[in-house]
């Protein structure tokens, strides 16, 4: 099943019995329509005020009884207007949409102008100074393939021996009006990766740090050496990739 969402209303995607969440929400829907509690699992956990255009979940429901346009208008009915099913297909058994999934897509959103846009509040970061994305690409450029991102990486205290390195497939910034935004491919993100990495990349444009600030902070494996995070409204996962 392919998803879309607003995040704003959420406390992002997984699920949590004290607050609202896209997964709780999208679970409670499908027990309704298919009368059984139904579990899922997701190409990539979003965080809050994090949104998707191309969030993947898998499940398993009885194939005999199994109508996917159906399915896909009583979600749509019930999960609208923060929620939208874009498609439902049947696939192999063995299908996991998080262990089956071989890369991740995000778009991180910037509106760069003097003056904040009211209707993109929870759309987009709002920087006030010129950023210049030349020398944002410059450091993009230094994270493509694999690497230890400690650094840019909030770490999970329930798991004693986590790994952060992640092969980076493409990152491209592009600038087009006021609207600047960042597309970057990997095999897997970590807990704010995304966000971090744009946080250090808006200094690289701000003329605060230089590109080669990068190779510092992947070096460091330190999370005190980068800048704070960019504001989870601007992130969008895009697209979940999977062999065919």
């Amino acid at each position: 099943m392919t998803v879309a969402y607003d995040g704003t209303p959420f406390h992002g995607f997984a699920t949590n019995p004290d607050v609202r969440t896209v997964q709780d929400d999208i679970e409670c829907a499908l027990a309704t329509v298919l009368r059984q509690p139904t579990p899922t699992t997701c190409a990539g956990r979003t965080d809050r005020g994090v949104h998707a255009r191309g969030q993947v979940m898998s499940f398993d429901v009885d194939a005999a009884h199994f109508d996917a346009d159906a399915l896909t208008r009583a979600l749509n009915r019930m999960l609208s207007p923060h929620i939208a099913v874009r498609d439902v297909v049947e696939v192999a058994s063995d299908f996991d949409a998080r262990l089956s999934c071989v890369a991740r897509s995000y778009r991180y959103h910037i509106t760069n102008a003097p003056t904040p846009d009211p209707l993109l509040h929870n759309r987009a970061w709002h920087v006030r100074e010129r950023l210049e994305v030349e020398p944002m690409q410059v450091a993009a450029d230094r994270i493509l393939g694999e690497h230890d991102f400690t650094s840019f990486s909030k770490r999970n205290k329930s798991k004693a021996n986590e790994t952060f390195v992640r092969r980076v497939e493409q990152v491209q910034w592009f600038r087009n009006g006021d609207a600047v935004h960042l597309d970057i491919t990997a095999n897997a993100f970590t807990h704010q990766m995304v966000r971090s990495l744009v946080g250090m990349f808006v200094a690289v444009g701000r003329g605060r740090r230089p590109a080669t600030d990068i190779d510092v902070a992947l070096g460091a494996r330190d999370r005190a050496v980068v800048p704070t995070p960019a504001p989870p409204q601007g992130l969008v996962l895009m697209q979940a990739r999977y062999r065919s």
